[in-house]
């Protein structure tokens, strides 16, 4: 199963992953589709870390940012997204809305 992207359009940012409860970050392998996601909260507060970005940082740059090879291929070519987790129902996703909104 693949994750669902979340529904924005334009320019995603780390912090966007708020208005999407139960996102993730995930990085993908553009060559062979290997895919792992990350919470949202840690790469920012990695980033900080390494003085390379923060909260507005684009979902789109954190890919550019990873050096190290694909595990399934062994290629450098990555691409980032804000998705949410496979199988993930849109009924969890309303109770997660909710949830934070209270």
């Amino acid at each position: 199963m693949r994750p669902q992207p979340v529904p924005a359009t334009g320019a995603l940012k780390l912090i966007d992953h708020r208005r999407y409860p139960g996102s993730r970050v995930y990085l993908t392998c553009a060559l062979c589709g290997w895919t792992k996601g990350y919470s949202a909260q840690r790469i920012i507060d990695r980033l900080r870390a390494l003085r390379g970005g923060g909260h507005d940082t684009a979902v789109g740059v954190v890919a550019k940012r990873v050096a190290w090879p694909c595990p399934g291929c062994g290629r450098v070519k990555w691409r980032s997204d804000l998705a949410w987790p496979p199988g993930m129902q849109e009924s969890e996703i309303r109770r997660l809305a909710n949830q934070y909104r209270s």
